[in-house]
């Protein structure tokens, strides 16, 4: 690489207090990387850095030049770079976790689990892409005790790509769905997309935690120098299920094959977990799996899983004047409608109803996918109101609005009450902003 080197970027990061790629965030010891995009040139910003108390700034434009300017080839290649170059002095387990859907309640379980007997740091909020990893791991101390990093990808070779900056010496998929179609290019695509996990750890002589009820899962695990760690099931414990057919229902588990409550239970009716459905209760099980492999005792794991919250916009409950409203609005596509959809139905709510916002970045699978979703809900027996051009296009439900402004009115203008309303939809969406008119 041209420029400064891995390791002079490393020594300057060390002598910083953290990393910025974002102009608007410089500060006094922080040291800023200009990054390129299509419509953004950090370099420009240089000296602003500077101006702000950054110790440095790292640029790919070679006429920027003075005091504190400091010269890669490419912003991007040196972000990841530096991360790299500060991943290896980890003496801590790196916990890679990817998969179409769950990987963010997924990740806070772990957290939660985890963080009962060890200093773990996460990824923060969704920084999981060639970006965000680098960022995630220069954040954290190199004394970490656990570093837990969050992969998403659309398209085949991120994943990859991700595993040489992060390194993971365990890894986990929590699942592979109808999520990201068009980049993928369809479920095989994402397939072999998130298997790049499984086999960057079989190459390292790392270990996998697979869900083995979960047969794609299991088949993608099946790779030569892979050691995998099954779970999920009456013959692969820890294996946990819901005591009652509600989707609320308490939570037991056992570590002991035969499903059989252990001591450890509180009492045999289970833990009253605040996540709800059958697709909430995988994301458990993987949390669970993850905290007995790695030794946190099953008391802390209850006392985990009876103190966490929905993480916000992701099942969140909210309790408005007029309405009950589950707010689930960070990501949408089939998979995540679908089992949302079901799980939603089971609850038995009182005059439910679901507004679902288009599913993006499905390509030629967009027709498809919003048919498959309007129909379980018709399936389900819920009514359903839907918004966006796509599913205008291909699959019109109870109430159907081809933009938002249209929906909100419709809402302003004859206020519900007494419903319990499921929002769900693609981030660029931006469903939850419906609450305020619900």
């Amino acid at each position: 690489m041209e420029g400064a080197t891995p390791q002079q970027l490393l020594s300057l990061f060390d002598r910083s207090k953290g990393v910025t790629t974002d102009s608007r965030k410089c500060g006094p010891g922080l040291l800023y990387i200009a990054l390129k995009g299509e419509r953004f040139d950090g370099n420009a910003f240089a000296h602003e850095a500077i101006s702000k108390g950054c110790t440095a700034a790292v640029v790919d434009d070679p006429t920027i030049e003075g005091a504190g300017i400091v010269q890669v080839a490419d912003g991007l290649t040196a972000l990841q770079l530096l991360a790299q170059a500060h991943r290896r002095r980890f003496k801590a387990p790196v916990f890679g976790l990817t998969g179409s859907n769950g990987k963010t309640t997924t990740k806070e379980l772990i957290r939660a689990v985890l963080g009962q007997d060890m200093d773990v740091h996460a990824t923060h909020g969704n920084l999981n892409n060639h970006i965000g990893v680098p960022l995630t791991l220069l954040s954290m101390p190199i004394d970490t005790e656990f570093a837990l990093v969050e992969m998403g990808a659309n398209h085949q070779g991120e994943i990859a790509n991700l595993c040489k900056i992060a390194e993971p010496t365990h890894g986990m998929i929590t699942n592979v769905g109808l999520a990201h179609l068009e980049g993928f290019g369809g479920v095989e695509g994402v397939k072999k997309g998130k298997q790049e996990l499984f086999k960057w750890l079989a190459a390292s002589e790392g270990t996998a935690i697979v869900h083995a009820a979960d047969r794609d899962l299991m088949a993608l695990s099946e790779l030569d120098g892979l050691k995998v760690s099954p779970y999920g099931t009456t013959d692969h414990p820890p294996f946990a299920w819901r005591h009652g057919d509600q989707v609320d229902a308490p939570v037991l588990w056992t570590v002991d094959r035969g499903k059989t409550p252990g001591p450890w239970h509180l009492d045999t009716a289970g833990l009253n977990v605040q996540l709800h459905g059958a697709h909430q209760l995988d994301n458990i099980k993987a949390a669970i799996a993850v905290g007995t492999y790695f030794g946190t005792e099953p008391a802390k794991i209850n006392a985990a899983l009876l103190a966490f919250l929905p993480v916000d916009q992701r099942g969140e409950t909210v309790e408005t004047q007029r309405n009950v409203v589950i707010v689930d609005c960070y990501n949408a596509n089939p998979s995540s409608v679908v089992s949302t959809l079901r799980a939603f139905a089971a609850g038995q709510h009182a005059q439910p109803l679901a507004i679902l916002g288009d599913m993006k970045e499905l390509g030629q699978h967009a027709a498809e996918g919003h048919q498959l979703v309007r129909d379980v809900a018709r399936e389900c027996g819920i009514e359903c109101w839907v918004v966006g051009t796509d599913f205008a296009a291909h699959a019109p439900a109870d109430r159907t609005f081809e933009r938002m402004d249209g929906l909100r009115t419709a809402l302003e203008s004859n206020a519900l009450a007494g419903r319990t309303v499921l929002l769900k939809g693609s981030r660029s969406m931006q469903m939850e902003d419906l609450v305020s008119v619900l």
